[in-house]
C-alpha cells in the first residue's frame, strides 16, 4: 500500500491510500537445497517413489508424479531396450 500525504500549516492532514493488488519482489535469494521441484506452482509431487517419472496432465495443467504411463500421445524414441 502506498500513502501520499500533504501537511500544511493549518494543521489539517489530507491523504490518499492506494491498495496494490500484487507484491513484486525485485530481489530473491535462495540458498542451495532450499528449492525443490514440488515447490513449483505447476508440479504435483505427491506420490514420489523410486522409479517415478513426471508427466504433464493437460486437463489439470500440471506435471504429476507417476510410475505408470498410460497416454496415447506419448512416443518414446531412442535408446536400447
Amino acid at each position: 500500500m502506498s500513502i501520499k500525504a500533504k501537511v500544511r500549516t493549518t494543521g489539517k492532514l489530507k491523504g490518499q491510500a492506494q491498495v496494490q493488488q500484487e507484491i513484486v519482489a525485485s530481489t530473491m535469494k535462495l540458498q542451495a537445497g532450499q528449492l525443490r521441484l514440488g515447490d513449483l506452482a505447476d508440479v504435483n509431487a505427491a506420490g514420489q517413489t523410486d522409479g517415478a517419472v513426471l508427466i504433464y496432465d493437460g486437463i489439470n495443467g500440471e506435471f504429476k508424479v507417476t510410475t505408470q504411463v498410460e497416454n496415447e500421445n506419448l512416443n518414446i524414441t531412442g535408446g536400447t531396450y
